[in-house]
């Protein structure tokens, strides 16, 4: 089969759109189909769940360091084949043990495919880098959309109807992805791949990148609140799961709208750090909202807030890691993202437990907000004091001072 020059981006995207919508799939249904089918406490749900995410972590780090010096081509298909592998099997293995066995299985070939769509994401052309991370993450969250309101209907079907629709889905993906993502390698992965190993950041770009790390965990941590807890204090002020469940309707519409308005601005948006900056701190304003929030309007405008700050920072955070990351090292970085989002998700519900158990709902929403604060306080005095010395590799010139470009 002929190797073509470069991925086309509306394949990226639509690989990534199909990933999510198998994925989305899974995570609505499984604490309802454990507790209430297999008749297993919350906190084995819990458990089973936090594995998928380790799981996750494990494999967007592996995967990461994999890419710099492999044939992406074949890394993709392998994470592809294993999904469709672990979801076929889940037609007729739906029970106990199995069930959360091959849950953790689909959890660690999702971190390996995102890792895979990001790195190959971040070895686009240069002029294209930031449109394509805009785009693939709104083709993701329309992959959830799509996903979220199909498992609903399906889940009724039956489990066996549900898992062969989605081992489908991974069929047409790999179909796909045979013809469409044999690319050269040397295009993707730098001339010498193997220097993925050996490649040291500058020290600028050290500090500012392992910054972003470390934020992204507390970021996903936090967020991870309004997923596993809100919906716990919605109801106990007496109001229905449906308004909880509105509240990712309003949030899924806003982020396809805001997505779509970025992508057609492209690069005009000059200084990428500064929209990382704006996000963070809409969301933590979100939490600052849900301290006061007692009646139903309340939550919405919390919602607001925090899909504006979803929406602005989440696609910068990639982009930025790609312009502070040479070529022979964009899988590893790329995998890093992955990991740190991944590892806030799976700590957040057991984070948030602990605190409401000892404290209080409201005492954890003031405490999300303080702690952003001095998140996004730190972000700034690190970019501000390493900048001007940080190598922009996103150039043509990768020794080209980065800080010209936010002039």
């Amino acid at each position: 089969m002929a190797q073509k020059q470069l991925i086309k981006t509306p394949w990226l995207i639509a690989g990534q759109f199909m990933n999510n919508i198998g994925m989305s799939f899974i995570w609505p249904l499984t604490t309802i189909y454990m507790h209430n089918v297999l008749g297993k406490s919350l906190t084995e749900t819990g458990i089973v769940l936090m594995l998928n995410s380790v799981a996750n972590v494990l494999a967007s780090t592996i995967g990461g360091r994999i890419f710099d010096r492999g044939n992406p081509y074949h890394l993709l298909l392998m994470g592809i084949t294993l999904n469709g592998l672990a979801n076929f099997a889940l037609i007729f293995f739906h029970g106990w043990p199995w069930y959360p066995m091959l849950l953790v299985v689909t959890g660690f070939a999702s971190g390996w495919l995102n890792t895979m769509f990001n790195a190959l994401a971040a070895s686009v052309p240069r002029d294209k880098v930031r449109r394509t991370f805009t785009l693939m993450y709104l083709a993701a969250n329309l992959g959830v959309v799509f996903g979220t309101m199909l498992v609903g209907i399906v889940y009724s079907m039956g489990m066996a109807l549900l898992f062969s629709m989605t081992t489908s889905l991974f069929v047409i993906f790999l179909i796909i992805a045979l013809f469409e993502y044999n690319v050269d390698s040397s295009n993707v992965t730098g001339v010498d791949p193997r220097q993925g190993q050996d490649v040291h950041l500058p020290r600028a770009n050290f500090h500012i990148v392992w910054t972003f790390f470390i934020s992204l965990f507390i970021i996903w941590l936090l967020y991870e609140q309004w997923v596993s807890n809100l919906s716990v204090y919605m109801t106990n002020l007496g109001m229905p799961l449906r308004n909880y469940s509105f509240l990712w309707t309003i949030n899924a519409g806003l982020l396809v709208l805001i997505q779509s308005i970025l992508s057609l601005l492209g690069n005009r948006i000059k200084n990428l750090y500064n929209q990382f900056f704006f996000g963070m701190l809409f969301v933590g304003l979100s939490f600052l909202s849900l301290v006061i929030a007692h009646d139903y309007p309340h939550f919405i405008f919390a919602m607001i807030l925090l899909t504006i700050g979803e929406a602005t920072w989440s696609p910068a955070m990639p982009t930025l890691v790609s312009q502070l990351s040479p070529v022979s090292a964009k899988g590893r970085y790329q995998g890093l993202v992955q990991a740190f989002c991944a590892l806030g998700r799976s700590l957040g519900p057991l984070f948030g437990g602990v605190i409401i158990d000892n404290w209080s709902y409201k005492v954890l929403f003031l405490l999300a907000f303080v702690v952003l604060l001095i998140v996004l306080a730190v972000n700034i005095g690190v970019v501000h004091f390493n900048l001007r010395k940080a190598v922009n590799y996103m150039k043509t010139d990768v020794q080209t001072d980065v800080s010209r470009e936010t002039k």
